[in-house]
């Protein structure tokens, strides 16, 4: 297979597939260019595929630096029978390529203090079958860092992030507002993976055992009619995970879809107070209730301080949405009012609801019993018995039963 590798300095190789695209960034002029592979993505942090980081550094005296990262899919026939990879990749090549490129140009009627531009630049894309890669800059050589998983994000992070999602999600709104028929044909071609995800047997198993765990562990420790309450999520969590789904009401949005914090890079001043963000990972985009976005963020990432200090962050979010609107000319109170932004969140909450305690086991798994879907999906196509991964079972019971404390209190059960 040499021939199939272009190799850099430090024994380095690179595939020739991502050499070919590579080609097309410098115009060409890839052997003015010394290419340098940094290290790959930790085990399970690339979840439907693989990621390279890559240094492009011309050769002449201008010395000019790319610093690239490129997410490449899982190429393995048995990966891809399990998981939808291809539909996944497609999603976020259109999002970028067609999605974010409309809503951008279309921001460009208002002030640029009212722009939403809190995305990693996509650079690049190839959506052959088999070959589906998506190539952006490097977030962290522009000063960006990822949270550590297992930490709650803080009250200044949750500050920012709602009130960038009330820029993002006010660019639909006004889209949809102002040019109707442009809209509907942009949401026509978004995927809906999530629908195609919870029809999986890994992903219902998946969500099976969490809701399991959870009612266990709130035997005995909390009182009887909220253990009654949650029953119903543990009994009916496939048909409530696809009601969140259907959207059926007409506040909607073209939303980021995978809103946990391993899809969001921050940037901090020398006394490390957050001062700017990044979301990543659009594979997951659809047309959806804006309470799905924001319900996964906040239920993923808080800790007891925010979930009881909940309506704040939405007011946040609902401001920054409004102020965006009324730059576009609209009125937020026709087009979201805060009062149907609440009674949306009692049914379409339940997609955050369910992918928080999803998520939030994986948050806690210990490194060294990381598995990802390669993994996962060889154990068992070879019918070895999949071993649940460690994790820390006392975090987990506590931030599993302060967010069901939390729907319970404010009726959300």
């Amino acid at each position: 297979r040499a021939s199939s590798y272009i190799r850099t300095k430090m024994s380095d190789v690179v595939p020739a597939q991502i050499h070919e695209i590579l080609k097309k960034i410098v115009e060409q002029d890839i052997d003015n260019y010394e290419i340098t592979v940094h290290d790959a993505n930790k085990k399970g942090e690339g979840y439907l595929g693989e990621i390279l980081f890559l240094k492009l550094e011309e050769k002449n005296n201008s010395k000019q630096v790319l610093e690239l990262v490129v997410k490449q899919a899982f190429t393995s026939e048995t990966i891809r029978n399990v998981v939808p990879i291809r539909e996944v990749f497609q999603n976020e090549i259109y999002f970028y390529t067609q999605v974010w490129k409309r809503l951008n140009k279309f921001q460009e009627r208002i002030p640029s203090r009212y722009h939403f531009q809190k995305l990693a630049r996509c650079i690049a894309s190839v959506s052959d079958l088999n070959s589906e890669k998506i190539v952006f800059e490097n977030l962290k050589f522009l000063g960006f860092e990822l949270q550590d998983k297992k930490l709650p994000l803080s009250k200044e992070q949750f500050e920012l992030i709602m009130k960038e999602y009330g820029k993002f999600h006010a660019l639909s709104f006004a889209y949809k507002a102002l040019c109707p028929d442009n809209y509907a044909e942009l949401v026509k071609e978004l995927q809906d993976v999530y629908s195609t995800l919870i029809n999986g047997e890994g992903f219902q198993s998946g969500m099976k055992i969490v809701n399991e765990i959870c009612m266990e562990n709130l035997k005995g420790t909390v009182d009887e009619r909220i253990i009654e309450k949650y029953k119903l999520y543990t009994d009916n969590y496939v048909e409530m995970f696809q009601d969140s789904l259907d959207c059926r009401t007409k506040y909607t949005v073209i939303t980021h879809g995978d809103c946990w914090s391993n899809n969001m890079m921050f940037k901090y001043d020398e006394e490390n107070k957050v001062t700017d963000v990044r979301f990543l990972d659009f594979q997951l985009t659809k047309e959806g209730s804006p309470c799905c976005d924001l319900s996964y963020c906040l239920y993923s990432g808080a800790s007891k301080e925010i979930l009881d200090d909940f309506y704040y962050y939405l007011q946040i979010y609902h401001d920054s949405l409004s102020e965006t609107l009324r730059a576009f000319g609209c009125n937020p109170d026709e087009l979201f009012p805060f009062k149907e932004l609440k009674n949306d969140w009692k049914k379409y909450c339940k997609l955050g609801v369910f992918m928080a305690l999803v998520v939030w086991k994986i948050k806690l798994t210990h490194q060294s019993e990381v598995k990802d879907i390669a993994d996962l999906v060889e154990e068992k196509t070879k019918g070895k018995q999949v071993t649940p991964p460690g994790y820390d079972k006392e975090a987990y019971e506590k931030i599993s039963r302060d967010l069901i404390l939390h729907l319970y209190d404010n009726d959300f059960l």
